[in-house]
């Protein structure tokens, strides 16, 4: 295959050569002294000026500007990142921000989430990241839980979220935003910039939501001690972060998981590259503009991506390393991206964790080891990660199965656990025992001892051993199909919900051959990519997709359907 790539479409620009490394440089990049120890923790307020000060102007590219950068840049580095970040924290300072207020960061999806959490973290606020693509009702109520005294925002998100200024006087919060009721930041903006006072390691630096699967997020508060724990192992895994990569981080940036991989990333000095809008045209620029070496995105995200592959520009020609967080992935996308590089041996790590517990469980994938993939050992998301632990736990008692491979409850043991759940904490003590942490999915220990992802527990079905598997299949033998979900229909029976890839329909032919074999499945219900309805991190909202088969049709549905609580 060619190492320069064509051009991307009709009128794109030829793209820059993919980057090439030898392997002595990517090996003495993993003992490269200068580093921000991670051992023991950093708050994320105060890793952005240590970082500058250790590497220097490493480059850090955008697909778009931070909303509040006075000159608007698209290349920047980790100083004037530093500086951005000063520069917001008297902005917030001037706005009346004190030490322990809670500051909520709602805004259009852009990497600056971070940036922003990163300056309220610096004179030890406490943000709370929301994302913009959750239902308006549920923003509501996440607000109120939060019972914050700022709001970060912008004026269509705003709008979105019905937040008016009656809506924000009864919120008693204060908007920090061009609109109706709040105070510009450019008014704010060139204030004296306050010195550092993060708070303490075991308190809490920041709040990130769960995704809303099952129901309405819940808020999980957590440490500098947790979020470095994670970060460090992920800046001392071998051939993940050096200053001879570049980081394409492509996940929603409201997750916990953006402040991990950003403080890992930071302590290494990885050159960047923050993706906020990562949609087909923007993919395509950047991947061909760029050239990164890593790239993490949501596997869902991953399974839309597909459709560039073919692309004359070949934009994932030179990916090395490709991360999926959050989930397990269909095996037939790690087939079809590593068969994508050009690179001699490109490697998948699939990472399962969640909000709660962070990372539990890696596992790697090269192309032989994926082509050996079969259709029963799908649902391996791999062996804990070092310092910790899972076991599979009865779900009626909460304590150890004596058979790790009956499948039941996974709980996990570690010490990027959350602190508690906001508004919501008896929720978070039910899931608590002891040192141990259900983890909300149900799964079992496979044959060489790998964790094996079955459902989330809110999403079994009756008589059905695993809908994520039954997916898997279907995905496989479907090529063309762009998300396939298995939810249960009004009488509990499992319904594959089919989103069939450039506005196809499904062949019965087609479908009758995939569902070979697959005793119990109702007919398909084919619905268009909008009405997945998904979540921050392109997940399917699945209790929405029931509600719709027991429509008929998808309908727009009752905010007490919208609004029940998550599992």
């Amino acid at each position: 295959m060619p190492q320069t790539p064509n051009s991307g479409g009709p009128g794109a620009q030829p793209g820059r050569p993919v980057r090439r490394t030898t392997f002595g440089k990517v090996l003495r990049g993993q003992f490269e002294p200068r580093r921000v120890a991670l051992n023991k923790p950093v708050n994320v307020g105060l890793m952005a000026e240590l970082a500058a000060e250790r590497h220097g102007p490493v480059p850090i590219h955008l697909d778009q500007p931070f909303a509040w950068d006075p000159q608007q840049r698209t290349e920047t580095d980790y100083v004037e990142f530093a500086q951005l970040v000063e520069e917001f924290s008297a902005v917030l300072a001037a706005a009346g921000v004190r030490r322990w207020d809670r500051v909520v960061i709602l805004k259009i999806p852009n990497y600056d989430v971070q940036a922003l959490a990163w300056a309220a973290a610096r004179i030890g606020a406490i943000p709370a990241l929301l994302s913009a693509g959750l239902d308006p009702d549920i923003l509501n109520v996440l607000l109120e839980r939060l019972d914050a005294r700022y709001l970060v925002t912008d004026a269509p998100t705003a709008a979105y979220a019905r937040l008016d200024r009656a809506r924000l006087d009864a919120l008693g919060i204060r908007a920090i935003a061009d609109i109706d009721g709040g105070v510009p930041v450019g008014d704010l903006w060139g204030a004296a910039v306050p010195a550092p006072a993060p708070l303490k390691d075991e308190d809490p630096m920041m709040i990130t939501h769960t995704s809303s699967t099952t129901g309405v997020s819940k808020l999980a508060e957590t440490s500098a001690r947790a979020v470095s724990f994670s970060a460090f192992l992920e800046s001392v895994f071998p051939f993940v972060h050096g200053g001879n990569e570049l980081f394409a981080s492509a996940i929603s940036h409201v997750h916990v998981r953006g402040a991990i991989t950003q403080l890992a990333a930071f302590s290494r000095g990885t050159p960047l590259l923050g993706i906020g809008r990562p949609d087909d045209e923007t993919m395509l620029r950047l991947l061909r503009g760029h050239r990164p070496t890593i790239l993490e995105a949501h596997p869902n995200a991953y399974v839309g991506w597909e459709r560039l592959i073919d692309d004359p520009a070949q934009p994932f020609a030179g990916i090395r390393t490709f991360i999926n967080t959050f989930d397990a992935i269909h095996p037939r996308t790690v087939r079809r991206f590593l068969n994508a590089s050009t690179r001699t041996m490109p490697v998948w790590w699939q990472c399962y964790g969640m909000t709660e517990t962070q990372a539990v469980s890696v596992r790697p994938y090269t192309r032989r080891s994926a082509a050996r993939l079969g259709e029963r050992d799908s649902r391996s998301v791999g062996w804990e990660i070092p310092g910790v632990r899972a076991r599979i736990a009865d779900p009626a008692t909460g304590e150890r199965r004596g058979s790790q491979s009956q499948p039941g409850m996974i709980q996990a043991r570690t010490r990027a656990r959350a602190l508690s759940f906001v508004g919501t904490p008896e929720k978070f003590s039910e899931r608590r025992h002891g040192r141990w942490f259900d983890t909300g999915d149900w799964g079992r220990r496979g044959r060489w001892g790998q964790l094996e992802i079955l459902d989330r527990v809110a999403d079994r079905i009756e008589g059905v051993d695993s809908c994520l598997w039954l997916e898997d299949v279907l995905m496989t033998r479907i090529p063309d199909a762009e998300e396939i979900v298995v939810v249960p229909d009004g009488e509990g029976r499992p319904v594959p919900v089919v989103c069939m890839r450039d506005g196809k329909a499904l062949d019965p032919v087609d479908w009758k051959s995939a569902a070979a074999g697959l005793a119990g499945l109702g007919a398909p219900f084919e619905v268009s990519p909008q009405d997945l309805r998904r979540t921050a991190t392109v997940k399917a909202r699945r209790y929405l997709l029931t509600e719709m088969i027991k429509n008929g049709r998808p309908v727009p549905l009752p905010a007490e359907v919208v609004l029940r609580d998550g599992a």
